[in-house]
C-alpha cells in the first residue's frame, strides 16, 4: 500500500508539472488547445491527489464500521473522477465551437509544435511508468492514474500533429486557415476523448451496482466451480462473482444428493481450500464464500 501512494504522489507531482507549463505556456501564446492540456493537467492534480486521500483511507483498517471492507470507496472515486474529465471535456468541446464560429485565433504554430512535442513524450513516458508499477501493485487507483496519463498523452500528440498541420498550412494558399486549426484542434481532441471516460464510468457503475465480475474473471470461476462438481459429484452449483475496486467477491453453493456423499466440516474446508488453489491465476483479493446444502433453496 506504501509503494501505491507513492506512485500516486509521483502522479500528483508529474501532473503539476505539466499542468504549469501548459497554462503558462498556453497564456503566452494566446492557444486555446495548450490551455486546454494544462487545465485538464490541473484537474489531473485534483483528482491524483483524491486517489491519495482514498488510499490512505482505505489502508486504515476499521472492521465496525466497514465488515465488507473498504474497496467499494475505489469504483466510487475513480466514477467521479471520470465524471469530472467528461465535464471538461464538454466544456472545452463548446469552447471550441464558439471561438471556430466567432472567426478562430491567431496561433504561433512553431511555439506549440515545441510545447506539444515535449508533453507527448514526458506523458506517454510517465503512462509506461505507472503501467508498469501497476502491474506489480494490483491497485485500481493507479491503473486510473495511468489512463488518464494515456489521455493526456493522447491529446498532447494530437495537438502536435494538430501544430505539424497548422504549420504546414503557413506554406501553402490556404494559410488563411491557421487562425482556425487552434478551435479545430480543441473541438477534435475533446470530443474524441469523451469516449474515454463514458466508457469507464459504464466500468465503475457496474461495480458500484454490484454486477456480475468481467468475463476473465467469471470464466475461471465457471470452469473451476464445473470441475469441483464433477469431481465430487454435487447435484448442483450456483455461482455468483462481483468485483469492487481491487476485490473479487465468489459466492459458490454446492446441492449436495441427500443419497450422495455427505463432506463433514474438514473435508468442505479442503474443498474450499482446493478451490482458492486453483484461483491463484486471479491476481485481485478474494473475498471467498463456499456453501453446502442439501436443500436447493438456500443456494438460489
Amino acid at each position: 500500500m506504501n509503494n501505491e501512494k507513492q506512485l500516486l504522489k509521483f502522479s500528483v507531482y508529474g501532473a503539476l508539472f505539466f499542468a504549469l507549463l501548459a497554462i503558462i505556456w498556453g497564456v503566452i501564446e494566446n492557444s486555446k488547445i495548450i490551455l486546454f492540456d494544462g487545465i485538464y493537467s490541473l484537474i489531473s492534480v485534483g483528482l491524483s491527489m483524491i486517489s491519495l486521500f482514498t488510499a490512505s483511507f482505505m489502508a486504515k483498517q476499521d472492521f465496525d464500521r466497514f465488515p465488507s471492507g473498504k474497496e467499494m470507496i475505489d469504483p466510487i472515486i475513480i466514477l467521479g473522477k471520470f465524471l469530472v474529465i467528461t465535464i471538461l471535456c464538454l466544456f472545452a468541446f463548446f469552447s471550441g465551437v464558439s471561438t471556430l464560429l466567432s472567426g478562430g485565433q491567431e496561433v504561433n504554430a512553431g511555439s506549440g509544435l515545441v510545447y506539444a512535442f515535449i508533453a507527448t513524450v514526458g506523458c506517454y513516458v510517465v503512462h509506461i511508468f505507472l503501467v508498469k508499477k501497476q502491474k506489480v501493485n494490483g491497485s485500481g487507483l493507479v491503473e486510473a492514474e495511468s489512463q488518464q496519463w494515456l489521455m493526456d498523452t493522447f491529446l498532447s500528440l494530437a495537438v502536435l500533429l494538430g501544430f505539424v498541420l497548422s504549420l504546414g498550412l503557413g506554406y501553402t494558399k490556404y494559410s488563411h486557415l491557421m487562425p482556425y486549426m487552434d478551435p479545430l484542434m480543441v473541438i477534435v481532441v475533446s470530443g474524441y476523448f469523451l469516449k474515454v471516460p463514458i466508457t469507464n464510468m459504464g466500468l465503475q457503475i457496474r461495480e458500484v451496482l454490484d454486477m456480475k465480475a468481467d468475463t476473465k474473471y467469471l470464466d475461471l470461476c465457471q470452469e473451476i466451480v464445473a470441475e469441483i462438481e464433477k469431481e465430487y459429484q454435487f447435484k448442483e452449483s450456483f455461482l455468483r462473482v462481483s468485483k469492487s475496486g481491487p476485490k473479487l467477491f465468489i459466492e459458490i453453493d454446492f446441492v449436495v444428493a441427500p443419497e450422495g456423499w455427505q463432506p463433514n466440516l474438514a473435508e468442505q474446508d479442503n474443498i474450499r481450500e482446493e478451490i482458492l488453489s486453483k484461483m491463484k491465476p486471479i491476481s485481485l483479493k478474494k473475498w471467498l464464500n463456499v456453501a453446502f446444502t442439501n436443500d436447493r433453496k438456500w443456494a438460489v
